[in-house]
């Protein structure tokens, strides 16, 4: 009886020592599968696009180039007809029907699959990225490197101009993604906001000035929209880790709601798409950014010495 009892003692521990070792292989395993599905989500590779380019709407966001050569099976969109020309502030995103008429022209439909790139820092295919979320798109992704990725992966290119079939996208505004300037006003100061101006150092010091004023929103901070890319020649975005490490340097952490701007909201995108990578929820752009705030003279300002 003992003997038996000896070889159940045993038996159990190898088993604890077994399924232990499998669970410690399994959790390293889940981190970097939760990492994966993190870049896959909304930031996939050329080899995804490669094995789903028949089953997802490909968009080309570059101003010029598409009919030189693009990614088998995608539509042209420049990025520039986002622009809605008649609004009084520059730059400012185009409005709901007319958006709603130029997707269902390219073919989107409401339950499929939209990839976008452009030539590889993708800040033109941020801003499609941003413009579909704002107007209630959920499957939405970026290539990261862009077509770059794609050139250096020996991928094919095509020459045909995609012929669609009108799709059945529909417009419905996402409230409070969007903020006017009235609302970045009452977030000055408040312990809950981050106000994340993500133009150049010399741009935020009021150096380089693209309004009729200079400088930046009282109490944001700056942190660089093109940091969040690697500085090689096909600018992938860089690692989670050292994404949300620059964002934590300067305040911006997902307890915070975050109001992120800069001078026409086109590098608010990028930051924008590079936040929702990360997992934030809680982001707002300021659609007017500089080009309103820093060109009204009853606006505050600041300008460091």
């Amino acid at each position: 009886m003992k003997k038996y009892f000896r070889i159940l003692v045993v038996s159990c521990f190898i088993l604890v020592a077994y399924f232990t070792g499998i669970g410690t292989q399994l959790t390293s395993a889940n981190e970097k599968v939760s990492e994966l599905h993190m870049a896959e989500g909304i930031l996939v590779n050329t080899e995804w696009l490669d094995k789903n380019k028949n089953v997802v709407k490909i968009i080309d966001t570059r101003k010029e180039g598409y009919e030189e050569g693009h990614i088998p099976n995608a539509v042209h969109y420049p990025y520039t007809k986002l622009i809605d020309r008649d609004h009084p502030i520059a730059e400012y995103l185009l409005s709901q029907r007319p958006f709603e008429k130029d997707m269902k022209k390219l073919g989107v439909r409401d339950d499929q699959t939209v990839v976008i790139y452009d030539d590889g820092s993708s800040p033109h295919a941020a801003r499609l990225f941003f413009a579909l979320e704002y107007y209630g798109h959920r499957d939405v992704r970026l290539l990261d490197g862009g077509l770059k990725a794609w050139k250096e992966h020996e991928k094919s290119l095509s020459q045909e101009r995609v012929e669609n079939k009108k799709g059945n996208f529909k417009a419905r505004p996402t409230k409070n993604l969007l903020v006017d300037k009235t609302f970045v006003k009452e977030a000055i100061g408040k312990e809950n906001y981050v106000l994340l101006d993500v133009r150049s150092p010399e741009e935020y010091r009021g150096e380089d000035r693209r309004a009729k004023r200079g400088g930046h929103i009282p109490t944001a901070v700056n942190l660089e929209w093109k940091k969040a890319l690697e500085q090689t020649e096909v600018p992938y975005f860089k690692s989670l880790e050292q994404l949300e490490n620059q964002f934590k340097e300067v305040g911006v952490t997902e307890d915070k709601k975050i109001i992120i701007y800069c001078q026409s909201a086109l590098r608010s995108s990028h930051t924008y798409f590079t936040l929702r990578l990360l997992g934030f929820e809680h982001l707002q752009v300021y659609e007017g950014s500089w080009a309103e705030w820093g060109n009204d003279p009853d606006t505050p300002i600041v300008i460091p010495e």
